[in-house]
């Protein structure tokens, strides 16, 4: 959108899309904070120094630091990364684990998961990884920063102690939506975007949790317990595609997982509540059956009487195994 009406009229959009339309959403990643770090806002202050002193000892931090050169740190939130890695490396380097964000493609949180020092002290490299807000930029932006990321630590391997040869990537929500497009899409040349291009995009592994994965269905079809907004002008959705799906197909489906699926992808882990009322589980049905007939090795998990919220628990879990598997050849 290049006019300077366009732009205020976007600026509009986003301001009622924060406010308004993604109640749901915003709803869902309160509850999922809430689980995750038992927060109230007492209970959060707690929360936080305990995550800061089960990260000193025995973990070693680089955080909020940019992954594009040259750009200051400090003000840059959306091209910041926290890095997360076991203390006592020496010149050992470790299985990588990107995790990008959810929030509806319009929040940014300001804590780090609960399950970062466990994976650590297991031996995983932690990269939190933060990327431009639909209101920052509508798509493809996301997708270029994140590749910018994945590149860079690739790029930076070996000084920041990390093995570029087994990275898997992990999100949930919208997060899921964007570590499924970054997988499906690593050998597509209509997303190579953000980076040193003589750098692969290839990754081991990839875990989506109840994330989209077909924008324009998401935005135009009717979904029978959805509760969340993602057809007016003013939804997060149309923040994100500068445009409602309806009118944006084009942009919708360039945004899509489904779109890029093929046999050479990297195996995927995908885990949906059969009650999500923020992204229907048919999202990840049609995912998974592409996927499956693309012959991509892939882990489907339905989870009765679960919703949005699946970051938690037994499920946690699940996600270590497979990474486990996949990235340091457990079995």
């Amino acid at each position: 959108m290049k006019t300077g009406s366009s732009k205020k009229y976007c600026s509009i959009l986003a301001a009622l899309a924060l406010a308004t339309s993604n109640f749901f959403i915003a709803a869902a990643e309160a509850k999922h904070n809430s689980e995750s770090s038992k927060s109230t806002n007492s209970s959060n202050s707690a929360h936080r120094s305990k995550s800061s002193k089960s990260l000193t000892d025995d973990i070693e931090k680089l955080e909020n630091v940019s992954y594009i050169p040259g750009q200051p740190n400090a003000n840059d939130h959306a091209h910041q990364f926290s890095l997360y890695t076991p203390k006592a490396k020496a010149e050992k380097s470790f299985p990588l684990i990107i995790y990008v964000h959810g929030g509806g493609w319009t929040g940014r949180p300001t804590t780090i998961p609960r399950w970062v020092p466990d994976f650590v002290r297991k031996g995983y490299g932690v990269a939190i990884v933060y990327y431009r807000l639909a209101q920052e930029g509508i798509f493809s932006s996301q997708i270029e920063d994140l590749n910018t990321a994945l590149r860079y630590f690739k790029g930076n391997a070996d000084k920041l102690h990390i093995d570029a040869n087994h990275i898997g990537l992990w999100g949930h929500s919208a997060g899921g939506h964007l570590v499924a497009l970054m997988g499906a899409s690593a050998n597509s040349p209509a997303l190579d975007i953000g980076g040193d291009k003589s750098i692969s995009r290839d990754v081991q592994a990839v875990c989506d949790f109840s994330g989209p994965a077909n924008l324009y269905d998401l935005g135009t079809k009717k979904y029978p317990q959805m509760e969340w907004d993602t057809v007016s002008p003013t939804s997060s959705l149309s923040i994100l595609l500068g445009g409602t799906a309806a009118s944006q197909k084009a942009r919708a489906l360039e945004a899509s997982p489904d779109t890029y699926v093929s046999p050479g992808d990297p195996p995927f882990l995908v885990m949906h509540g059969e009650n999500d009322k923020v992204v229907p589980i048919e999202q990840s049905d049609d995912l998974v059956a592409a996927l499956q007939k693309a012959a991509v090795d892939t882990t489907y998990i339905r989870l009765p009487h679960q919703g949005h919220d699946i970051e938690h628990g037994k499920n946690i879990e699940t996600a270590r195994k497979f990474f486990d598997k996949h990235l340091k050849g457990d079995k």
